[in-house]
C-alpha cells in the first residue's frame, strides 16, 4: 500500500472533525475538507520523500560461511537523496539457514553510506544462493510508503566450522601436545629433525649432549628434536549410511568434516602433507598428498559439500584406489562408524590385506545420550527395553575397540563434542612418538 499507517490513522480520526461538523450543521463539508487536506498531503509527501532509484544496495558477507556458528551479513545502502530516510530491509535468505533478527532496520544518511547487520546459522553444507535485498521506508512527512527490490542475488558456500579452526588451530600449533583436555605435555627430544638448544636437565639422554655448545657455555647443553616434517597424512572420509545418524540434529558426517579440516590445517602447519578420500560403496573424492595453502583450498573445495547415502562404504575398494596412487607410508584417519563387530573385521581385514602399507587411525564417533539411557533409572516398562537395548548397543561398541586393539590398530571413539581436539591430539602423538 503508498500509504503508511500514520496516514491510516489519521484517516480514522476523521471522525472527530465530521462530529463537529454535525454539531455545527455541517457534516458532509467536513468530511470532504478533512479528506481533501489528507490527500494533498499524502501526494506533496509522495513527491518530496526521494524515490527507491536514489538509493544503491549491497549486500557484504565472507565468501565461505561456517556451518552451525553465527555469520554476520551486512546490508550496505547508500543514499544519493537529499533526505534522511528510516529503511528496513529484508534478504532473501536460502533455506536451511535460521535468520536471527531478520529484518535490518538502517537510517539512511544524504550523500552518505550506512549499513545494518544480520545473523544467519546455516544448517546445512553446500553451496546457497541469496536472493533479492527488499527495501521500505516511510515518507518525510510519514504518510506514505515507498518500497524497492534490489537485485543482489549472490552464491555462497556454506564450509563446515571454519570459525572452530580459527579458535583451535594457534594453540593446536605449539610445539606442546595437546593431552588430557586442556593439559600441555612438552617432549623434549623426541624425533630426529634438529630443533634447539636448551640446558641439561636430569633424566636426559646423554646422547644429545652438544659438547661443543657445552664447551662454550661451561655447562651442559643438549640438542633437543622435533618429529619429522614431509610426512603423508591421508583423510579417509566415510560418507556410507553409517555417517546417517545425527547428534543433537547434527550428522555425524558433518561432525567429521568439522574435524578433518582441523586435522588438515594442523597437519599442513606441522609440514606434513595432506592427502584426501572420500568413499562409500565407491571413490567419490581423491585428492593426491601436498601441501601449502593453494592444496589446502584445494582440500576444502571437496569436503564443503559432500554428502551422505544409504549405500554400505567399501573399505577395499577405498584402499585399493589409494595403494595406486599412494605407495609411501603414510597415515591414514578414517573417519567412520561401525554398526557391529563383523563391520570392524572387515575393516580390519582390508586394512591388514590391501592398506598393509600403511597406519591407520581409525575415528569413531559415539552417541553419549546411548550412554545416558543405559544409566537411567526404570521407572515403567519401557525403560526395561530402552536400557537393554543401549546396554547392547554399549557392548558392542566396546566389542568393536577391542578388535581393533587386538589387531594392533589405533582407533579413538569420541563424543562429538571433543572429537576435533582428540584426534588432533592423537596425530600429535603418533607423530611425536615416531609412529608415522
Amino acid at each position: 500500500m503508498p500509504f503508511s499507517k500514520t496516514f491510516a490513522g489519521l484517516t480514522v480520526l476523521g471522525v472527530i472533525p465530521i462530529i463537529l461538523g454535525a454539531i455545527l450543521g455541517i457534516p458532509f463539508y467536513m468530511f470532504i475538507i478533512y479528506n481533501l487536506l489528507l490527500i494533498v498531503f499524502l501526494i506533496v509527501d509522495i513527491n518530496i520523500t526521494p524515490g527507491v532509484d536514489t538509493l544503491e544496495v549491497e549486500r557484504e558477507c565472507d565468501q565461505k560461511l561456517s556451518m552451525g556458528s553465527e555469520n554476520i551479513i551486512k546490508i550496505k545502502i547508500r543514499n544519493k537523496g537529499d533526505r534522511v530516510l528510516d529503511i528496513e530491509a529484508r534478504d532473501e535468505v536460502p533455506s536451511f539457514m535460521t535468520i536471527m533478527d531478520g529484518s535490518v532496520r538502517i537510517k539512511s544518511v544524504p550523500h552518505y553510506e550506512n549499513a545494518g547487520t544480520y545473523t544467519v546459522i546455516p544448517q546445512k553444507r553446500g553451496e546457497y544462493t541469496f536472493g533479492n535485498i527488499y527495501l521500505r521506508y516511510r515518507g518525510t512527512l510519514k504518510l506514505c510508503m515507498k518500497y524497492g527490490k534490489f537485485d543482489t542475488i549472490g552464491k555462497y558456500k556454506v564450509y563446515p566450522n571454519l570459525k572452530d579452526l580459527k579458535r583451535y588451530s594457534f594453540a593446536s600449533l605449539k610445539k606442546s601436545l595437546l593431552l588430557h583436555g586442556n593439559k600441555k605435555m612438552k617432549a623434549y627430544g623426541i624425533g630426529t629433525e634438529f630443533e634447539s638448544l636448551r640446558e641439561y636437565t636430569e633424566g636426559d639422554d646423554y646422547r644429545k649432549v652438544n659438547w661443543m655448545a657445552t664447551a662454550r657455555s661451561s655447562k651442559l647443553i643438549v640438542n633437543t628434536y622435533e618429529p619429522e616434517r614431509n610426512q603423508q597424512v591421508y583423510i579417509l572420509l566415510d560418507s556410507s549410511r553409517v555417517m546417517n545418524s545425527e547428534i543433537d540434529y547434527i550428522k555425524k558426517l558433518d561432525y567429521a568434516i568439522n574435524s578433518a579440516f582441523l586435522l588438515a590445517e594442523i597437519a599442513g602447519k606441522k609440514g606434513d602433507n595432506i592427502g584426501l578420500l572420500v568413499f562409500d560403496k565407491e571413490v567419490k573424492r581423491f585428492v593426491k598428498s601436498g601441501k601449502g595453502m593453494a592444496h589446502f583450498s584445494n582440500i576444502a573445495e571437496n569436503l564443503y559439500n559432500v554428502e551422505e547415502n544409504f549405500v554400505t562404504a567399501d573399505y577395499d575398494n577405498a584402499l585399493f584406489h589409494l595403494s595406486k596412487y599412494q605407495r609411501r607410508r603414510s597415515l591414514l584417519c578414517i573417519f567412520t562408524d561401525l554398526f557391529n563387530s563383523h563391520e570392524a573385521l572387515a575393516l580390519v581385514k582390508a586394512l591388514k590385506t590391501t592398506g598393509k602399507n600403511h597406519i591407520p587411525l581409525v575415528i569413531t564417533i559415539k552417541d553419549m545420550r546411548v550412554y545416558d539411557m543405559a544409566n537411567i533409572e526404570i521407572k515403567q516398562s519401557s525403560d526395561i527395553y530402552d536400557k537393554c537395548a543401549a546396554q547392547k548397543e554399549i557392548e558392542e561398541r566396546e566389542k568393536v575397540q577391542r578388535i581393533f586393539s587386538s589387531a594392533g590398530i589405533s582407533s579413538i571413539d569420541i563424543p562429538p563434542d571433543k572429537l576435533s581436539m582428540e584426534v588432533v591430539n592423537k596425530y600429535l602423538t603418533m607423530k611425536s612418538m615416531m609412529q608415522l
